[in-house]
């Protein structure tokens, strides 16, 4: 990967990571010497012009209510503000833009990656994923992972404990509340055989390995099956 693309990972993710905590600090405007606060304000600076538009516009409703009948809703204003307040950073959005055209998502508007930021997809979740070996992901498939609750640690994980997963099937697990800390101390029990429907069985049925190593432990560490597991667990409720 060339070194531009590298520094710029480098760059995004730590812009990814410090966007909730902080946005970058305002920039000095060179022809005014003002500072310019918008997109890149910090977020404490911005919450607080938020309370002070807040009590200014409450005051201001309150006492002209009966006068101006016509004036703006409070809950629009509001809206309207908080709208501002939670506008993505320019620059993580730039970066975002260059690191998702150079993994081939190419075109982007700056709607469509602002809506994609929305849906809780960035370029550093993207790439991990793609790195996983899930090359050929389409912008929808990296859209349903996330509103599914499908990290790339839940992917690493499941593929280290030796499951090759499309992703309609790592859809399907997470859907089912099935993850990897289940999964691997299944394993640690002696299921290390155990296909993605059984994983799936069991987190329906409400199995827990609590149960199973109980089980294995009344049966004097014989290993029940699935089904053998399943009518414990039933017989136990």
């Amino acid at each position: 990967m060339a070194a531009k693309f590298q520094k710029l990972k480098e760059e995004l993710k730590s812009l990814e990571q410090g966007e909730v905590l902080s946005r970058p600090v305002a920039k000095k405007n060179r022809s005014n010497g003002l500072f310019q606060f918008g997109l890149s304000s910090p977020g404490w600076i911005k919450k607080i012009l938020f309370a002070g538009f807040l009590g200014s516009f409450l005051l201001y409703a309150g006492a002209n209510y009966l006068q101006f009948s016509d004036s703006p809703s409070v809950e629009d204003s509001v809206t309207a503000f908080q709208n501002w307040v939670n506008q993505p950073n320019e620059e993580l959005l730039q970066g975002m833009g260059e690191w998702m055209e150079e993994m081939g998502y190419t075109d982007l508007s700056r709607e469509e990656l602002i809506e994609l930021r929305e849906q809780g997809v960035t370029a550093t979740f993207t790439s991990r994923i793609r790195d996983l070996g899930y090359t050929d992901l389409s912008l929808d498939e990296v859209v349903k992972l996330r509103q599914n609750d499908v990290s790339s640690t839940f992917t690493a994980m499941m593929k280290e404990l030796g499951y090759t997963l499309t992703v309609d099937e790592l859809i399907e697990l997470r859907q089912h509340d099935v993850t990897a800390y289940f999964t691997s101390n299944l394993h640690d029990l002696g299921y290390t055989d155990i296909t993605k429907e059984e994983l799936i069985r069991l987190k329906d049925t409400g199995v827990s390995t609590r149960e199973a190593k109980a089980f294995i432990e009344q049966k004097g560490g014989e290993l029940p099956s699935i089904e053998e597991l399943i009518r414990y667990h039933i017989s136990n409720q």
